[in-house]
This record gives structure tokens, sequence and C-alpha cells, in this order.
């Protein structure tokens, strides 16, 4: 439903700047992807500027007068970096430079991104980078527009709210809806908290906004604390322990990167996050959907996505199947 709706929101956004005359001119559009090609671009056009005469036409004479230099172009608020993230396209927001929200697509064994580097937010508006409505880069394009028109002083209205209907968190603005976080719309350093994610997200979009303090948990309406649905029965396996419920999988972002464990997370090792079973646990996963089965041993806590009981890394998820769907229906065995 969050999807459906940033698409709808993306819609709108494109269909007010093509109803309004001059917002985006040709000088924009031509502009370098990267901000810092930006900048040396003004910085060379303030030097040509301050060289160059103009022809002024005085009692039939023709007589040279110097250019008055141009100011240099300011960088930009928000830039847009497309990339993939594991099987998934997707495109990251930058404000000030600083990575915000980073936008995902569904997996796909297809998944490419943009070979273009950074891009302003106007490029994809435009039209000038094709896009279809719910592609990460459109809608990572329709959230920066709308943090391009909050003023500064406003920075401090930004809060948190989560969305029941949606089931995700939204940044808000009084009853104007920012930015969501959810599984598609994700903390490029993910803490693998969603509560502590969404936080983090709003808390840098008030300062590189309008410089406003951080808000703490007991500032916003969080979610609910609801049970995953799983079930633990009295179980088959050697340890005693059976668990049914929906498997995910992480890697890329978290490779090499400090487990709950205290040990380097390796996504080509099999490895997995539990919330509860002790480091170092040895468990039979299996697909409920294809019968493929894989052990591997508990080094992480995870995940904190409602409904999900077992966090595989890369290799795990491959070896049964489920890199391609990113989460599948599961059966968790202890056998050492």
């Amino acid at each position: 439903m969050t999807k459906q709706f940033m698409s709808s929101v993306t819609a709108t956004v494109l269909t007010t700047l093509l109803g309004t005359a001059g917002i985006a001119s040709a000088q924009t559009l031509e502009q370098a992807h990267d901000p810092t090609d930006a900048a040396h671009a003004a910085e060379t056009s303030e030097t040509l500027a301050a060289i160059e005469s103009s022809a002024t036409v005085n009692d039939g004479a023709v007589t040279a007068s110097p250019r008055r230099p141009q100011m240099a172009m300011a960088a930009p608020l928000t830039t847009l970096f497309p990339h993939t993230v594991g099987t998934s396209t997707a495109a990251t927001l930058y404000v000030r430079n600083i990575p915000v929200l980073t936008f995902l697509a569904e997996p796909s064994d297809n998944a490419a991104s943009l070979d273009t580097g950074f891009i302003t937010p106007n490029q994809v508006l435009s039209g000038e980078i094709a896009t279809t409505p719910d592609h990460p880069l459109a809608r990572a394009a329709a959230v920066a527009y709308k943090i391009n028109q909050l003023p500064p002083e406003t920075a401090a209205e930004l809060t948190l709210k989560w969305n029941s209907e949606a089931k995700a968190y939204w940044v808000m603005r009084g009853e104007e809806a920012i930015a969501p976080i959810d599984t598609q719309h994700v903390l490029p350093d993910s803490t693998r908290n969603w509560d502590q994610d969404a936080l983090q997200v709003t808390n840098r979009l008030r300062r590189l906004v309008g410089g406003a303090g951080p808000l703490a948990m007991a500032n916003i309406i969080a979610r609910p604390q609801a049970q995953p649905r799983t079930t633990t029965v009295a179980a088959r396996s050697v340890g005693g322990f059976l668990q049914e419920g929906i498997a995910s999988w992480y890697g890329p972002g978290f490779h090499g990167r400090r487990s709950a464990s205290g040990e380097r997370f390796n996504q080509n090792a099999m490895t997995a996050a539990h919330r509860t079973l002790p480091f170092g646990t040895r468990v039979r996963v299996t697909n409920m959907r294809t019968g493929a089965s894989v052990v591997v041993r508990i080094n992480d806590r995870g995940p904190f996505t409602r409904g999900r009981v077992i966090d595989l890394s890369r290799a795990a998820a491959g070896a049964i199947g489920m890199i391609g769907s990113g989460v599948a229906p599961v059966k968790v065995e202890v056998i050492q």
C-alpha cells in the first residue's frame, strides 16, 4: 500500500512540475550529474564571466565594458544516487551530501541501476531520465521534491508517526506526509532495528533541512509491539525446538560489519540471525515452498521486522532458493 501511495505521489509531483512554466530550464537539465561537477561548472562560469566583455553601443560607437562576475550556483539541497542492493534496484536520497533514505525495488534476478552517478531530482521529474512511477528513482525524486520545498525554519516541525493502515512509519510535517520508512524505504546504514532506523531518518532530515535538534522515541507515535506470527511446537528435531515463519536474508549492506556476537559478518558464510537462540547454535532451515534445506550457525540477532523468524546470510538464502523472492516460509529446527 505504501508503494502504491508513493507511485501516486510521484505522478502528482510530475504533473505539477510539467504544468508549471520554467520549473526545469535547459540550463538545469544540462547540469552535471555529480554535485562536485556542478560546483566546478559554476566556478568556471564565474571566472569566464569576469574576463569576458560585452559590446555596448554608445552614440554609434561600439565600446567594450567588462561584465560583472556572476555568483556561483549553490549546490542542490538533495541529490539521488542510483545503484543496486543485493538483487534489488535501488536509489539513495542524499541531503546536503549525507545519505538519508534508500528506496528499493522488489528483488529481481535482473536488477540493474543507471550508470549515471549522482543526479538531481529535476532530471527525473522532468523526464530527462525516464522511469516508471514505482521505480526507486521516481519515488526518491518525489520525496526529494517535498524536502526541497521545506523552509529551513520548519525543520523542527518534522516528526515521526506510525501509519497502521500502510503498516509503515512516515516522516510528517503536521498532516503532510514527507517520506515513508518500511521494507522498501530504508536507512542506508541500517541498525536492523526498524524503530531506530525510522527515528534516525527523521532526525537526519531535521538536522539537514534546518538544524533542528533530535527527537527521542518518547517524542514519537511508535508502532504497536505485536508478537510475530510464528508457531513453536514440541519438536522432532534433536534440539527440541521447531519454529515456522517467514525467513528473510541480508548481505551487501552488512558484509564485514561486526555482528551481535562480536564476529565479522560474512555474507558468503552459512550463518543466520535469530532473536533468542544462543550464538553458535546450529539449525536446519527448510524452505517450505521447495523443500530445500540448509544448515546454518546463529551468530547475530534479528530479524526485527514483524512476522519474520530468521535472517539468513546471502549464501544460505541462495542455498534454499530465496534470493530472488527475498523472503520465504521456512521451518527452523535446532540440530546442535
